[in-house]
């Protein structure tokens, strides 16, 4: 019998995975530091975290995932222009950079600097990843239970800090 843990809730995942979107585009090479996450606490995608449960360490997954699944679709909505004028330290911001804002609910949004024309600024909000099908290729590297701080920050620390 194979008492070896399995990736479930409250439990920390060590991995190392690559990511490509539907072209084969490579998004994060494998061979990047491993990553922790706490299964279960949504800070991965959802679907992502269901195609890992109940796998083993030396387990390699491969989960392709939707938009929906993923960073979810580009939303319009979230791409606006705006004047420098109205953004707080705007000598300071550039393509590239990121500055942020919030909706009409005053929900915070981080926007990415797409453009700056003419005293306008040109902002995104989406996730850099939204409307893309996503490729994960995960290794399970190492199955811990959560430290009660981890279980009370909801996400695990980070792997070199780990024993």
């Amino acid at each position: 019998m194979n008492n070896s843990p399995t990736v479930e809730p409250n439990k920390v995942i060590t991995m190392q995975y690559s990511l490509t979107n539907a072209d084969g585009v490579v998004l994060r090479d494998a061979a990047g530091k491993p990553v922790n996450y706490l299964h279960g606490s949504g800070s991965i995608p959802a679907r992502l975290e269901h195609e890992l449960a109940a796998h083993k360490i030396g387990d390699i997954v491969r989960a392709r995932l939707l938009p929906d699944d993923a960073f979810g679709k580009r939303d319009a909505e979230l791409v606006c222009e705006v004047p420098l004028s109205e953004i707080p330290a705007a000598e300071q911001i550039e393509v590239g950079g990121h500055v942020v804002g919030s909706n009409d609910e005053g929900k915070e949004i981080t926007f990415a600097v797409t453009a700056i024309n003419n005293e306008i600024a040109s902002l995104d909000g989406n996730h850099p990843l939204a409307g893309q099908t996503l490729v994960f290729e995960v290794e399970i590297q190492a199955i811990r239970d959560a430290t009660a701080g981890e279980l009370a920050a909801g996400k695990a620390e980070d792997p070199q800090t780990c024993s």
